[in-house]
């Protein structure tokens, strides 16, 4: 590979340039790279036009899931979409705009906003202030698709992995036109074994006929076109922050049991507190797991699962520990370890280092990056060096975890590469890795790995 003069970069801040003088070599070059997201979620038009609190609220983490249940069920969403006299009468009552008010505004003074402005507003052309980016936003949003296809090409996405099971009630129009609006990115689609069990669980039918259908999804999922429309490139599931420790259930009469529990008290779990309404479905959802990592195991696809980084206060958080996937990455039959590909998300985040010791001792088992990336920002550059001081450079995988808006992406993709350049500069500065060693790792990183783990053209 020839190295390049240094030069002046779009996507490279002063203060970094400043620092080794290696680095602008090493950026420059991974700059250059194509990425693959290994996890993501479709974006849509319902965002084409926003107002600064509004996006604020639909890409921060506080207050995606949180704002909704500060108020009776149903109440905040008709707040949102209400004409003027419904919102009065609601705020009123709720006092909603006041709480609102107070969680936005304490998003927008985190260092990740005030960052995330700066950014942008290079990007949309216009004054660093939230409000000026939003109507430069806003007036690109006219033609949306062609913005959020600016986005993913500005830093040269080349494949997404689209877990479907998260796309705010989207069908499959809704899901095609993403994938049509964001080429030339390629999309494949990823199934969520909870999207079978939100079908299936309200039915009064047998065990044994549930059992048939969940078998009979599973394998149109994987093997046919059950993903609205299309096949699947692995799996995902959301159950360690249900349960936490998932240990895989292969017998029929705990689930049996737990299924028949359901059926019983599935009237009463609106009312139930969160950790009654997930032991009452515990055994039937490890079962679940157990016959769905099978199946990928049989055709050597991963099996993603949701670790670390929250949700609140949707699930449960004391839960998600990196360490509770053990039994799942060991998935031991007759005192045999097989070896399923697994992925925790989210980089483990907060508990990295747990999620990339695990990576570490288990061959079978991966790291990955998302919302990590992009939300701990500058920090990325000792979270990326922590990551490999264990995990082969072999088994990272790059991913944003992008959902609702397409700056997400972008974000993720501008400082993925940004900190990820920082990090290899470190190791070629102290001789641990050659210049063309680092760069061919940024490789696997940001696209190569992924490509092999997913099996893509």
């Amino acid at each position: 590979m020839e190295r390049k003069a240094a030069g002046h970069f779009d996507h490279l801040p002063l203060f970094l340039s400043k620092q080794h003088p290696e680095f602008s070599n090493v950026f420059e070059a991974v700059n250059d790279l194509p990425i693959d997201d290994a996890h993501c979620h479709i974006v849509t038009d319902r965002d084409a036009f926003t107002t600064p609190q509004r996006f604020l609220e639909r890409m921060s983490l506080a207050a995606m899931d949180t704002l909704p249940v500060y108020f009776p069920a149903g109440v905040y969403d008709l707040w949102l979409n209400g004409n003027e006299a419904t919102r009065h009468d609601l705020n009123k009552q709720f006092g909603i705009q006041n709480k609102v008010d107070g969680v936005i505004g304490d998003i927008a003074q985190s260092i990740f906003v005030k960052f995330l402005v700066k950014e942008l507003a290079q990007f949309v052309g216009c004054e660093p202030k939230l409000e000026a980016v939003i109507e430069a936003r806003n007036e690109r949003g006219k033609n949306y698709w062609a913005y959020v296809s600016s986005l993913l090409r500005d830093v040269k996405y080349e494949n997404v992995m689209v877990d479907t099971g998260y796309a705010e009630g989207c069908g499959a129009a809704e899901i095609d036109r993403y994938e049509e609006g964001i080429l030339p990115c390629r999309t494949n689609r990823l199934a969520r074994i909870e999207m079978i069990q939100k079908e299936l669980f309200p039915l009064d039918i047998t065990f044994e006929e549930y059992e048939q259908r969940y078998m009979a999804r599973v394998l149109d999922l994987l093997d046919g076109n059950g993903n609205y429309g299309k096949k699947s490139y692995g799996m995902k599931s959301y159950l360690l922050p249900y349960i936490g420790l998932i240990d895989p259930l292969y017998e029929r009469g705990p689930a049996r049991a737990s299924w028949q529990a359901l059926r019983e008290s599935f009237h009463k779990i609106p009312s139930m507190d969160r950790q009654s309404e997930y032991n009452l479905s515990k055994d039937l959802r490890r079962y679940n797991f157990t016959l769905a990592l099978e199946e990928c195991l049989k055709r050597d696809i991963p099996m993603q699962i949701h670790t670390g980084d929250g949700e609140a206060p949707s699930v449960i958080l004391r839960n998600q520990d990196p360490f509770y996937l053990e039994e799942v990455c060991r998935f031991d039959r007759d005192s045999v370890m097989r070896m399923p590909k697994i992925i925790p998300l989210h980089a483990g985040y907060p508990s990295v280092g747990k999620a990339a010791w695990l990576s570490h001792l288990y061959p079978n088992c991966y790291f990955e990056l998302s919302i990590m990336t992009p939300f701990v920002h500058q920090s990325l550059f000792q979270r990326y060096m922590q990551v490999m001081e264990v995990v082969p450079l072999s088994k990272i995988l790059f991913a944003s975890d992008a959902f609702h808006i397409p700056e997400l992406y972008w974000l993720a993709g501008r400082w993925g590469k940004r900190y990820l350049a920082k990090a290899l500069t470190e190791h070629v500065v102290e001789g641990s890795l050659g210049f063309e060693e680092a760069i061919d790792g940024a490789r696997m990183v940001l696209y190569k790995n992924s490509r092999s783990l997913f099996k893509l053209n």
